[in-house]
Formats: C-alpha cells, structure tokens, sequence
C-alpha cells in the first residue's frame, strides 16, 4: 500500500528513503516535509502526481498549437487575434505565478494545489462553451492563471522535500513525465481537432484534469509545515518577495530563465504558421514536427541531469546559452531555404530548453526553503511577464520565413549568456556537486 515508512532507513541511488512498509496512508492533516519519510510508492505517487500538475502548462499550449487555423475559422477573426488568445495564457501564467505561489507560502502547498487544479478544470470548461472570441480568451486567460499556480506549487513541495543533487534528480524524474506533454500534446491536439473539432482538445484534457485532482485529494499531503509558514498578511507575503530578491544568483537566473522561456515562446508561436503556411506542412504532419521537438526536450532533460552530476550546472548553463545564439545564427541564415534546416534549428533549441530546464531551479531555489513558493513565483512572474511583453511586439516580426525569428531568438539567448556571467557570475556559485552542498 501507499504510506509513510517506519523502519530502517533505505540508501538508494539516488534518495535516501524509508524501507516501505505495509502502512495506511497518513491521516489527514499529516505533515511530509521530508522525502526520508515517504515509502517507495508514495515517492512514486507524488512523482506522477507532481508531473502531471506541472504539465498543465504545455497542456494549456500544446494541444491547441495545431487548431489555431481551425479556431480562427471557428470564430471567423484573422490569425492576429488567435495569436492573442496565446497572449492571454502568458498573462495569466504570470499573473498566477505572482499570486498563487506566495500564498502557499502562507497557507500551505496542498489546499493551494487543490484550488488550482480546480479552478483549472472550471476555466476549460468555460473555453469549451464560450460563444465568441472574447470569452474564448478570457478562458484562456484563467487556464495559464490556474496552471502557473500548479506548476510553481509542484515545484515547491519538490524543494520542501529535497535540496541539491536529490532535488535535482527529482525534478529530472518528474520531468521525466512532464516531457511526454509537448510530445503527445500536438498529436493528441491535431488528431482530435481534425476528427471531432478543436472543442475536443478541451474535453479530452479536462476530464484529465478532473481525475487529476480527484488523485491529488486522495494523495497528497501538506509539506510545509505551519512553523515554516510566512505571514499571511500582504505585508508579510511583500517581505517575502524583498528577501528572495536579494539573491543575486536568484535574479541572474531568472532573467536567464526568462530570455530562454520567451525564445521557446516564439518558436511555439510562430511555427504553426510558418511550418503549415510557408512550407506548406499539414496540420497533422505539423504536429508530428512538433512532437518530434517535444521528444527533444525530453531528451535534453536527462542529458541536462546526467552531465550535471560530472559538469558544475552553472558551466551547463553557460553551454546551452552559447548553442542558442547559434541556432538563432542558423534560422537567419536559413531563411527562406530548406525545411530540414529549420527544423534541426528547432529541434536542438528545444533540446537545450530540456538541458537548463532543471539546472536552473536546482540552483536558484538552494537558499530557499520555506520561501520556495515565493522564489518560484517570482521567477515565472518575471518569465511569463517578459513574455507577454514581448508577445506585444509579435506583429513585427514575419512569419514569411525564419529570417526575424532567427534575430529575435539568438539575442535573447545573448541576453541570457550576459545575465548569467555579469549578475549570478557562474564562478561564484557552489559546486551542486559536492556532498557539503548536497
């Protein structure tokens, strides 16, 4: 059964964990703010269960990537004001991101989670019978809200349960999973658009949703305990968004991490068209391309992993960065040339967004444990800011070929290079390596 272990303590590969016993679940109200104390399966449990709250955000994208032709149509507006559909998930994710995570902070990871995950369910149903393309966007506004907070809230129970090396191989195991989402997204999406409508995407991924939270009811427990919690005044949460943000190593990486994510951005919002427009690539074919740069970055998540265990993470970050501003270099170049170009272009972007993706956090959340949910807050407010922001500016770069898209992808990934070396200075981080920092 699922439970918390009694018993000797259990030194694996990777986590040191109780021998599982055959023990009830924990009553509820229990406090796990350890991973030492969850049995084999409920560590399992919590892997899948996490993975999939934190894959609420590519669910929120992905699987709709292929129908925005079809919801353009469906609405009868341009492919400008679909696009803006896109703009407002950015907002919410940002907008969620700075709510939700400080309030688990206050008041605890699990009824927070609970809260997101049903408001989630609430905001697709809203989508699917929304009449126009006001409502349409304002549902897609409350889905990346309530996603933001799922995927901030995950990584924070990570980070109360573990530090170091073991949060890091937690993370790559979750990602392990979460990865599949941009992979099997864009194929579930295209195929059920294609063979029932783009409302489907809706309805398959709520009902997911809804079992999703029925799961986390039953099995999640709360992490951070109520001495550990910050005030829950607006005050107190304020105070806490002053302290992580003098860390320099925090601000450096989030900026990093914010000229990255809105390279990923532009790339998922501008391939549609120039793949299945410019090239001429069906819709269903499309999402097999993008599948195929899914697989890529869940590819890059456990090579990113591994390399960190021989490699400091910091030195992995400079690496990913310096590749980026080449595969910009490459889109330009490239521009108005040969399909398999482009794609190689996009496929080694996605897979160096897989390798950082669980460096970064690792690293900006080790002096950070009570305040987890702020710090992971502040960074994805920041990135998904950014990134609206930038969304703004979408209708001055043409989807006509890769020649803008190459510019604006390799001067983030330069920004990030500069953010990196001139405010967090790599040099001056811990070796994550090390067992005194482990």
């Amino acid at each position: 059964m699922l439970g918390v272990s009694v018993g000797k303590v259990f030194y694996g590969s990777d986590y040191p964990l109780m021998v599982p016993l055959s023990t009830p679940l924990p009553s509820r109200g229990t406090v796990i703010d350890s991973g030492d104390q969850l049995s084999k399966r409920l560590l399992l449990a919590y892997v899948v269960l996490l993975a999939l709250s934190m894959s609420l955000i590519p669910f929120t994208i992905d699987p709709y990537l292929p129908a925005f032709p079809a919801i353009g149509t469906f609405f009868g507006v341009t492919n400008g004001v679909v696009q803006a559909s896109f703009t407002g998930v950015t907002l919410g994710l940002a907008i969620g991101q700075l709510v939700l995570g400080p309030l688990s902070d206050a008041f605890g990871r699990r009824p927070l989670m609970i809260l997101t995950i049903a408001g989630y369910v609430v905001a697709i149903g809203l989508a699917f019978l929304a009449p126009s393309i006001e409502l349409f966007i304002a549902a897609r506004f409350l889905m990346g809200f309530f996603s933001a907070g799922a995927d901030v809230i995950g990584r924070a129970i990570i980070r109360d349960l573990y530090r170091g090396q073991a949060m890091q191989r937690l993370l790559a195991r979750t990602y392990l999973i979460q990865s599949i989402s941009p992979i099997a997204g864009p194929i579930v999406g295209s195929q059920l658009s294609e063979a029932f409508g783009w409302q489907s995407i809706l309805l398959v991924f709520g009902l997911i949703s809804l079992v999703l939270l029925l799961l986390l009811n039953f099995l999640l427990f709360e992490t951070l305990p109520v001495a550990k919690r910050r005030a829950s005044t607006p005050l107190g949460l304020a105070r806490g968004y002053l302290y992580v943000m003098r860390d320099r190593v925090l601000i450096g990486l989030m900026l990093y991490a914010a000229m990255q994510l809105s390279a990923l951005f532009l790339y998922l919002n501008f391939t549609p068209f120039v793949y299945q427009q410019s090239f001429g690539i069906s819709q269903t074919d499309y999402g097999f391309w993008l599948a195929l740069n899914g697989a890529a970055s869940y590819i890059g998540v456990q090579v990113g992993s591994y390399l960190s265990r021989v490699i400091k993470g910091q030195h992995l970050l400079v690496a990913t960065a310096l590749i980026g501003v080449g595969v910009g270099i490459g889109l330009y170049l490239n521009a108005g040339g040969e399909f398999w170009i482009t794609q190689l272009m996009f496929f080694i972007e996605l897979f160096i967004f897989g390798a950082a993706i669980t460096i970064i956090p690792t690293i900006a959340l080790y002096n950070h444990g009570s305040e987890a949910g702020t710090a992971s807050s502040l960074m994805g407010v920041f990135n998904f800011t950014f990134t609206t922001v930038l969304s703004f500016f979408y209708f001055l770069i043409s989807s006509a070929d890769t020649a803008d898209l190459g510019v604006v992808i390799g001067t983030l990934f330069g920004l990030s290079l500069v953010s990196l070396v001139v405010i967090s200075r790599p040099w001056l981080i811990p070796d994550l390596r090390k067992p005194d920092v482990v």
